[in-house]
């Protein structure tokens, strides 16, 4: 396959530490993938210009650069290009990602990046409806032992199918195990689920087995060889996915669709999971395909 015609990841970078390990985590999979990698530094233009000390050099970009560089030198990795771009973080990722396959941001940055995070999550991903994003928390340690773990919220939306084959393929890739977490919506009415005869048989657990066995028809099917489980956890969302995160590689939502906003899909959990997750977290839309 020629390389212009292989799929790209593009990657949000800048001079600091959350930048070099979003670029870690795209080079990993995109060298799983046989992919491209896009890594774009953007100079912030709204953002406000303070004197420099002497000692320094003009804030040109270089240094992110080189610094990227470098990295990628140090992985090994040559199928990738360094891109330099003048204007607003978030409007220039999203338009170069229109055509990629995803596109990777650190949690935290010191170039503008963090605002896809703590700004308004939902506008902007939902900017991005042609691609995944996957944001990389500065508590990700490339290189150290994996859990053999992804973890995907299912909750029975469009959203949650694209999210569910973004986790099938990325369990399958890396020999892990998938978690399917569904957070049943349990009535304020219900007594505490401790207080059930059988826990394991709450009155939502029908509802709840019937939503996860009807969003995962098909997909066992296409990859045989990935070995899956169940759970339902009561509780917030983010709560729930976030605890889960603490063993796990990746965590696998569903962004924003076109109807109605359901527990997991973009919006506050999401949001939450953005900041709270401690291994990186992936948002799919459904308009993406894996």
């Amino acid at each position: 396959m020629c390389a212009q015609h292989r799929p790209t990841i593009v990657v949000g970078i800048d001079e600091s530490r959350d930048g070099l390990l979003a670029l870690d985590w795209a080079v990993d999979l995109a060298a799983r993938r046989g992919w491209t990698i896009r890594a774009i530094h953007v100079l912030d233009e709204t953002r406000p210009t303070h004197p420099l000390p002497a000692t320094s050099g003009p804030d040109d970009g270089t240094e992110a650069l080189e610094d990227a560089a470098d990295e990628l030198e140090r992985l090994g990795f040559t199928d990738a290009t360094l891109d330099l771009r003048l204007g607003h973080p978030a409007e220039i990722l999203l338009a170069a990602s229109t055509d990629a396959a995803l596109l990777v941001i650190g949690r935290r940055g010191a170039g503008g990046f963090a605002e896809l995070v703590v700004g308004s999550v939902s506008q902007v991903c939902a900017a991005c409806a042609q691609t995944a994003l996957v944001v990389v928390p500065d508590t990700w340690k490339p290189g150290e032992h994996e859990f053999g773990l992804v973890a995907v919220g299912v909750d029975g939306s469009p959203s949650g199918q694209a999210a569910l084959g973004f986790a099938f393929e990325a369990a399958a890739e890396r020999g892990a195990e998938l978690l399917l977490i569904h957070v049943p919506d349990v009535p304020e009415s219900f007594p505490r689920p401790g207080l059930w005869t059988d826990p394991d048989d709450a009155p939502w657990h029908r509802d709840a087995r019937r939503l996860v066995g009807e969003a995962l028809a098909g997909w066992p099917d296409k990859h045989p060889d990935v070995v899956f489980r169940t759970h339902y956890d009561p509780g917030h969302p983010v709560q729930v996915l976030a605890k889960q995160s603490e063993y796990a590689d990746l965590v696998v939502v569903g962004g924003l669709g076109r109807s109605e906003f359901t527990p997991l899909r973009l919006g506050s959990v999401s949001r939450g999971l953005l900041h709270h997750t401690a291994c990186p977290v992936a948002i799919v839309h459904s308009e993406v395909t894996v």
